[in-house]
């Protein structure tokens, strides 16, 4: 992490807690450093001075979130800000991207992006956790990071497929990264930094999980995929916080329905409704893995392809 990068974050985060520069200015702001040649080194006085902010009218920010970003560096989060090559291109082109993306992990491993979300309730059935293990090791043999949040259920049982794999899995979380998941699969996600994988925020050291939170982690967890799989879940459930991020930004969506006749049992009232009402392209057996995979390397290139 460069010292210019942790500048740029410096700033970025007090102009958007003051109030001063904030939401789609501030992106575009971030967008326009990435974009120009002549943007060099810069101190946080410069990257202020450039958005036409005095440092008077944030220095108590500046301190702020230059105290937040110190505690996390000793830890291994590094603020990744819009600006930088390292940020996820495909989040980078959501609509309410963070402007500072905290990552703890292998920062290798957002190179390898986008990824595919498996996702689905925290009160999971046997056969729907079976599910989500095996559909993640397959996408992770295939070399597709698996990312979801990182909540018992479903997405555990993701992760764990997928460190079965040969890829890693990002956990995106809700709260600051000085701690990930609840203490009965914290060893599940200090696993995923051991292999490779990654633990992302936009929230710095010390900030815990609200509802609010906890819902817009979804818009992340979509921007850093090019597709979705639901494995099972009620209409209400926490998952379709993630279905609406999908259907908002035209994520590739798949929904897992056991075929009729069959002895798996799962909670499939919202993958059903997200095949009959948005769409979504019903999986009913590991016979349909090779297809949705196809589909999902051509949305893949698509998102790419996108300046």
């Amino acid at each position: 992490m460069s010292d210019n990068e942790i500048a740029i974050a410096v700033a970025a985060l007090a102009m958007q807690r003051s109030g001063r520069l904030a939401g789609a200015a501030l992106r575009q702001f971030l967008d326009d450093l990435r974009t120009d040649n002549r943007a060099g080194s810069m101190s946080i006085n410069d990257v202020l001075e450039r958005a036409g902010v005095s440092r008077p009218s944030v220095n108590m920010s500046v301190g702020d979130a230059q105290r937040d970003i110190d505690l996390g560096l000793p830890l291994g989060i590094a603020p990744v800000p819009l600006s930088s090559d390292r940020y996820p291109v495909t989040l980078r082109r959501i609509a309410d991207a963070p402007p500072v993306l905290f990552v703890r992990g292998d920062m290798a491993v957002l190179d390898k992006l986008p990824g595919v979300a498996v996702v689905g309730t925290r009160r999971a059935t046997p056969h729907g956790l079976a599910i989500a293990e095996r559909i993640s090791q397959y996408l992770s043999d295939e070399g597709w990071p698996v990312v979801n949040g990182m909540a018992i259920g479903i997405d555990a049982a993701a992760h764990a497929g997928a460190l079965k794999g040969k890829s890693s899995s990002i956990a995106v979380l809700a709260h600051g990264l000085e701690r990930a998941g609840p203490a009965k699969i914290r060893s599940l996600a200090d696993r995923i930094l051991e292999g490779g994988g990654a633990w992302v925020s936009e929230h710095p050291v010390g900030v815990g999980a609200t509802a609010g939170s906890l819902v817009s982690c979804h818009r992340i967890q979509v921007g850093l995929t090019c597709a979705s799989i639901f494995v099972e879940g009620n209409e209400k459930s926490a998952s379709a916080a993630h279905a609406e991020s999908c259907h908002r930004d035209a994520q590739t969506v798949f929904a897992i329905l056991p075929e009729a006749g069959s002895n798996v049992s799962t909670a499939s009232a919202l993958p059903k409704m997200l095949v009959a009402q948005h769409g979504a392209t019903p999986i009913f057996s590991r016979a349909d893995y090779p297809a949705m995979l196809e589909v999902v390397a051509r949305r893949a290139d698509q998102l790419r392809a996108v300046p």
